[in-house]
């Protein structure tokens, strides 16, 4: 044997010290036994490369065995909840007569009123229900996420891949990543920051604050952008690859994109503001300005907004996350406003005379006093307006009853008027509570009251005008030594018309005349910082129809219903229900601000399909008898509009005034030719004195509610719908959307349309009844709960237009 061979080296059992074998097979291991349960165990170990197959887990092979039956019968169906998922939420659906997703908090329970039409009310939805399997399945679920975590597993396997294929510096390269990535978010932070400065700075009109901010953000962001783009370029791009890092390195890429986006945009509308600022020249050729540079940012605004909604607000510090999550809620609005002023643009240079002389009708309306529109119109002005310039207005001391002695014709007036006046007039003109219709009539009785004519009419609430105060501050006249607020405003005004001096002297409403020169020298020397609550207010009054436009120009007009300012009854389909409550108070008084009104509306479907709808109205009048003004009996005229085609069934709890203070017109007034067009005759219901008609595509019930101080009033109207809630023949008569929730089943679609009447904010409440055999699926709108047999809206108040939808699906 060679010196340098080396010896054969024996392997020793470590148990037996013999030769020729190890532990792990040691013959002199014994297997524990129930009787010897202190014999020696052999050592655990894993063996490689062994066959698995007996030892698969039983569930796996359940799943296996079961799967045909177990999903087959899944369908593509969404949502198939009786209540809508949270934001963000997915989860498998079984097919069965409950709809719940198994990982799904139970149905919220509720109690709802006793249904006054029906015959079964509607029935909560039991808690708890679920089902056993997939209970398991979810518990499988978790058991399995437990195990094998993808994230956490693509980010080892992604790092393995880095440090085997990278220079062996990629550990230091890596956590040079880390730091750069954290000066990324610093920069982006501090730039974001600087950003919200100028927006705020901007927005409240402080053009050199704001461009300072900006500069700071575009110096930060810069700095972002060259730290990103500058160091480890390969790294980054691996590191894109994993899933969980990839989203850390997207999100502070859009964070610093994003910036510099709305860096550009600010950049555009400062200097569409600073050329505004810089140049002598009228309101509307500033808004043409600004409209230009408009058209410049909102794209980038857009395209900001858009790398916002992607990014992960955990990759910025903790102490920054909470206002940037604000940040992109409020930029989304302010982008949604900018958008809107876009669009307006071409309008506002109509409005506001920028092609040419314009004059408007203004109407101030009382909503104590609440006609169809808003109010009771008993003052007005004419305004002339050029360049956006105020070039006249006149306020008639007398009021809009100024006009009585001026008017050439003489025409009946509608029925429920004759209680106030035999002949129609401007002051009455507000009949409809579409509100385009009323408006063409108030322009027609002030051209045959003046021979002239006018491009549109602006009705304005009495609540406006608190809104005004609370902005530019308390007013003072100092004639009458008084100082106006929002806190004494309408009261004021109010016992100065009704009680004041100038009432003797036939001028009630020269403290209007008196007060206007007064806004009007506040508007124009309102501070930068408070245009935009201003435009905020006057916006919110549009949509709360405290402010109504109608327009001659046609593509104005069109514009201004685009945005819901219009006051226009709405147009539905033929499958859709509805309901406008309309009050119309005929000599009582100022009553209306001491009435509190609730609608409870019920939609009970039978098992033919047709719908029996009630709506129940209570009026509580909370006035004193004594109080002036206040506390007179209301005498409301209430209408109902309701689908086109409804059947009245039953009418109650109506009463009548008095008919020998209804006025007669003399046998030689005309009949107005608009009124016969817009209100068609449809029937009379002599047992409890409800006038049926046709008006704006909608059935209207109509009768009279009068309610004394301290006391309540209800009334109720039952009536059927005319459409079926499933049609005949189902399959050409259901709309698109609702064929969705249809599967072998036969499905029903119901949707209700309320409107809110200008000047009054109602409580409002629903239930939509079912016969047995009809579960939901779906459902939208505010304050919804749903039973086993349909759902219930929550009382809520009907401060605006509002619409309900819910999907049923038959079970048996």
């Amino acid at each position: 044997m060679d010196k340098g061979a080396k010896k054969a080296q024996l392997r020793r059992c470590a148990l037996c010290q013999k030769v020729g074998h190890n532990k792990s097979t040691c013959s002199e291991v014994t297997t524990p036994t129930i009787a010897n349960k202190t014999a020696r165990q052999p050592l655990k170990f894993f063996v490689h490369h062994v066959n698995l197959t007996n030892h698969q887990s039983p569930h796996l092979i359940n799943l296996k065995e079961h799967k045909n039956n177990q999903y087959e019968n899944v369908q593509p169906v969404a949502p198939t909840l009786p209540y809508r998922l949270p934001a963000g939420r997915q989860g498998r659906q079984e097919k069965n007569k409950d709809f719940y997703f198994y990982h799904d908090a139970p149905a919220p329970s509720f109690s709802p009123k006793i249904a006054k039409v029906a015959n079964s009310p509607l029935v909560p939805i039991p808690e708890n229900r679920g089902s056993r399997s997939l209970e398991k399945a979810s518990d499988f679920k978790q058991k399995l996420q437990k195990i094998i975590r993808p994230k956490h597993l693509a980010t080892a396997i992604s790092l393995i891949l880095i440090a085997i294929f990278l220079p062996q510096n990629t550990r230091t390269y890596y956590f040079d990543l880390k730091s750069t990535a954290e000066k990324i978010s610093g920069n982006s932070t501090v730039g974001f920051s600087a950003l919200q400065d100028s927006t705020s700075a901007l927005m409240n009109g402080n053009i050199e604050q704001a461009q300072k901010s900006l500069t700071d953000a575009l110096q930060n962001f810069d700095r972002a952008v060259t730290v990103l783009n500058s160091k480890h370029r390969l790294l980054q791009k691996i590191m894109a690859a994993v899933p969980i890092l990839n989203n850390s390195i997207t999100s502070r890429q859009k964070l610093v994109v994003s910036g510099q986006e709305i860096s550009l945009g600010n950049t555009y509308l400062l200097k569409g503001l600073s050329d505004i600022r810089a140049a002598s020249s009228t309101i509307t050729k500033n808004l043409a300005v600004l409209g230009d540079h408009l058209k410049f940012s909102l794209p980038h605004y857009q395209t900001a907004l858009a790398g916002l909604n992607q990014v992960d607000s955990d990759v910025l510090p903790l102490e920054y996350q909470s206002a940037f999550k604000e940040f992109r809620v409020l930029f989304k609005a302010f982008i949604g406003d900018l958008e809107n002023m876009a669009k307006l643009n071409s309008a506002i240079q109509e409005i506001f005379g920028g092609r040419g002389l314009r004059r408007y009708l203004l109407i101030f309306q009382n909503p104590a006093e609440l006609r169809p529109t808003g109010g009771f119109a008993g003052s007005f002005a004419l305004v002339d307006i050029k360049d956006g310039n105020l070039i006249k207005i006149d306020i008639p001391a007398g009021g809009s009853y100024d006009l009585q002695g001026q008017l050439s014709k003489y025409v009946i007036p509608p029925m429920p008027l004759l209680l106030a006046n035999k002949r129609w007039e401007f002051q009455d003109a507000n009949w409809w509570p579409d509100f385009p219709a009323s408006a063409k009539k108030m322009l027609w009785f002030y051209r045959h009251s003046r021979n002239l004519t006018a491009d549109g009419v602006i009705a304005i609430n009495a609540d406006v005008l608190n809104r005004i105060l609370s902005i530019i501050g308390p007013v003072a006249e100092q004639n009458r030594d008084l100082v106006i607020s929002k806190t004494n405003a309408l009261a004021t005004i109010q016992d100065i018309v009704e009680f004041g001096p100038e009432k003797k002297a036939n001028k009630p409403k020269q403290i209007l005349s008196d007060l206007a020169p007064l806004f009007i020298d506040s508007f124009k020397k309102m501070k930068p910082q408070e245009v935009l609550p201003m435009l905020a207010n006057l916006e919110e009054a549009l949509q709360a129809k405290e402010i109504q436009a109608y327009f001659t120009d046609v593509n104005t007009q069109n514009t201004i219903k685009e945005f819901g300012w219009g006051g226009e009854v709405a147009n539905i389909s033929a499958d859709q229900d509805y309901l406008f409550v309309v009050n119309t108070n005929i000599q009582g008084q100022k009553s209306d601000a001491k009435i509190k009104q609730t609608i409870s509306h019920q939609a009970v479907v039978q098992p033919d399909g047709t719908i029996l709808n009630s709506v129940v109205i209570s009026r509580e009048h909370t006035g004193q008898p004594d109080e002036k003004l206040y506390g007179q009996n209301n005498i409301d005229y209430l209408r109902i509009y309701v689908p086109e085609g409804s059947e009245l069934a039953r009418a109650s709890g109506f009463t009548w005034p008095d008919e020998q203070k209804f006025r007669a017109p003399e046998n030689w007034y005309e009949k107005d030719q608009m009124l016969a067009e817009v209100e068609k005759e449809i029937g009379f219901d002599k047992e409890s004195g409800t006038r049926v008609t046709g008006e704006f595509g909608k059935t209207v019930f109509a009768n009279w509610i009068i309610t004394e101080p301290g006391k309540t009033s209800q009334v109720q109207f039952i009536y059927k719908l005319p459409f079926l809630a499933w049609p005949k023949t189902q399959e050409s008569s259901l709309g698109s959307w609702a064929k969705i929730f249809q599967s072998e089943s036969p499905a029903s679609r119901y949707q209700l349309i309320t409107q809110r009447q200008s000047g009054i904010t109602s409580g409002f409440d629903s239930q939509i009844i079912y016969p047995d055999g009809w579960t939901p699926v779906w459902q939208d709108g505010e304050g919804v709960n749903l039973a086993t047999n349909g759902a219930a809206i929550k009382t809520t108040e009907l401060n605006s237009d509002k619409i309900w939808s819910l999907v049923m699906r038959k079970t048996d």
